[in-house]
């Protein structure tokens, strides 16, 4: 995909959607693989991102043990070039049924509030998040 077209796409992903998709990957999509930031990992977000996402587990039923892997810190951008790279038609990211979900968030779009993010669903916002972090889907 062209630096061209992946600017136009981001430009249709107002901060609204990335919040939206944020929002559906904190609370059922990333959760196998993410865990909750603590105060500190928080505390460490540099001025030019937007969003902690930390990469590990958290047993919260048998002693509370934390085990973190990474903390990633994304900005907006970020997600908006991760949504471009799989809206695109060549991508070999995910499967036809998320594919269909991120270009139908593309298709129902409006000029003034951007993508819809009602067709992306947890699965979605997932795979979203770990392509821009990850530039692949390595969990799930």
């Amino acid at each position: 995909m062209t630096v061209v077209l992946t600017d136009r796409i981001a430009e249709a992903v107002t901060d609204e959607n990335v919040q939206g998709i944020i929002d559906v990957a904190a609370y059922g999509g990333i959760t196998y693989w993410a865990i909750e930031p603590t105060a500190a990992e928080r505390a460490g977000l540099p001025s030019d991102k937007q969003y902690v996402i930390v990469e590990g587990e958290e047993d919260q039923v048998f002693g509370g043990s934390r085990e973190v892997e990474a903390v990633h810190y994304l900005s907006r951008a970020q997600i908006r070039v991760a949504y471009a790279k799989l809206l695109d038609l060549n991508q070999e990211y995910v499967n036809r049924e998320y594919h269909g979900y991120i270009i139908q968030s593309w298709i129902d779009r409006e000029e003034l509030h951007g993508i819809d993010v009602a067709h992306i669903d947890a699965g979605a916002a997932d795979i979203i998040v770990q392509v821009a972090i990850f530039d692949e889907v390595r969990y799930g």
